[in-house]
């Protein structure tokens, strides 16, 4: 044999043997000459075990069909082996020809396929593992190209939308950047996130339904490239928050009632006296930063303790809630605070108000109960409810109080009272 030729079917023989491939010969007979390492990993038989023999009976090939052979042929079998263990494989066989074209005999290659065929197996019980989580999912999926096309989503998507089924998402929606969100400020933030941070995570919005209404939604977002690494787009979930949304806001709404109803006075509808106080001390540090006058009135009932005992308690109730809604309205600014003070007393808080202008308000108040004519036989001073009211003011200072002011209104209603009543008195 030439040495070249030699040489090259020994590369030829090792490169076979390195992909575990079987190479079997056999002569004109049907009897092997040749069996290699592949043949008896995949046949179970040794080199020696078949010499000899006829072929037909070692491989999955008929005897008629071998001797019929007369070009390349190929076929894929499940073949069990000397050990009882089946093992599909790929064969090639074909007729061993000599220049002047007569047929020496038969070669065969066989591959093992079974790693080929439990991969193709995974991999389609992973398709359908994700088909099966993309159409039940109960979140919407959905994957948008580089152009901003939604190319894919899953009917959780589309039904969050408002729309039948997900190809009329792919259809309808062909910019994603301006059609998917309620609030428009929204979608620069989500491409930010997207292509700037290459993700986005638990990001909160209102998407936009076909109808123009809108799903509060929980959406993550992931950036996808392809084969060459170019940015394609990126994958997308979104989750229906609404009913979340939903109870955060009832609960919002229960929270905010209950805190209204911690600084309300419940006969009265007006703010009580922890409202008073925490007002008080907020607009003291105010003024104390700005040097700006702050007034404080203090407001008694005259003689309601006999009112109440001519009329009762029913009645003085109403009497209560009549003088504190005409003392809110006193208050004229969004600033200024009326409040109850405790029993048949009220006051108001009157910000960056001089005292002369704290006088008029508090005029303004008496005259405003006068004018209810609740009538009051039991009075000392009229014949119908009315008010004393003592009114006080400074621009707070270092190491004055917000209590010293208070009780400067205190000391000029116990003045007006003193001074008969159904009148108003400001501090010295």
């Amino acid at each position: 044999m030439d040495i070249k030729l030699f040489d090259r079917v020994l590369a030829l023989g090792n490169l076979i043997g390195q992909a575990e491939l079987a190479y079997i010969e056999a002569n004109s007979d049907l009897q092997v000459l040749s069996w290699n390492a592949g043949a008896k990993n995949i046949f179970g038989y040794s080199e020696e075990d078949t010499m000899g023999r006829y072929l037909y009976e070692l491989v999955p090939i008929t005897r008629r069909e071998l001797n019929s052979l007369d070009g390349t042929r190929f076929t894929t079998v499940e073949y069990t082996n000397s050990a009882g263990e089946n093992i599909p494989c790929d064969l090639y066989y074909s007729p061993i020809m000599t220049t002047e074209g007569e047929k020496k005999g038969v070669a065969i290659l066989c591959k093992d396929i079974s790693s080929k065929i439990k991969d193709k197996q995974n991999l389609e019980e992973q398709q359908q593992y994700i088909h099966d989580i993309f159409g039940f999912a109960p979140f919407g999926i959905f994957h948008v190209n580089n152009h901003g096309r939604i190319v894919k989503a899953n009917p959780e998507f589309a039904w969050m939308l408002g729309y039948e089924t997900a190809d009329l998402v792919t259809e309808r929606i062909a910019n994603f950047w301006s059609q998917m969100f309620f609030d428009p400020e929204n979608s620069d933030e989500f491409k930010f996130g997207v292509f700037e941070a290459d993700q986005l995570i638990r990001f909160r919005c209102r998407l936009k339904r076909r109808d123009n209404t809108f799903v509060w939604s929980l959406c993550y977002a992931k950036a996808t490239w392809d084969s060459t690494g170019r940015r394609s787009g990126f994958n997308g979930f979104a989750l229906d928050i609404s009913e979340t949304v939903k109870a955060e806001q009832a609960l919002k709404k229960a929270h905010d009632k209950l805190q209204m109803l911690a600084v309300m006075d419940g006969l009265t509808s007006i703010p009580n006296r922890r409202r008073f106080d925490e007002y008080l001390e907020s607009e003291w540090r105010r003024c104390f930063r700005d040097k700006k006058h702050l007034s404080v009135i203090l407001a008694d009932i005259d003689f309601f303790k006999l009112y109440n005992d001519t009329y009762g308690h029913q009645a003085g109730d109403d009497c209560l809630r009549q003088v504190a809604q005409a003392i809110q309205k006193s208050a004229g600014r969004a600033s200024d605070l009326a409040a109850r003070y405790g029993g048949e007393e009220f006051a108001l808080i009157l910000p960056d108000t001089h005292l002369e202008g704290a006088v008029k308000v508090a005029q303004t108040a008496r005259t405003l109960v006068e004018r209810l004519r609740i009538t009051h036989e039991s009075s000392r001073v009229s014949a119908h409810v009315s008010l004393s009211l003592g009114v006080a003011c400074v621009i707070p200072q270092e190491g004055k109080t917000a209590l010293e002011l208070v009780a400067q209104a205190d000391t000029a209603l116990y003045n007006a009272k003193e001074e008969g009543r159904n009148r108003v008195k400001a501090s010295d």
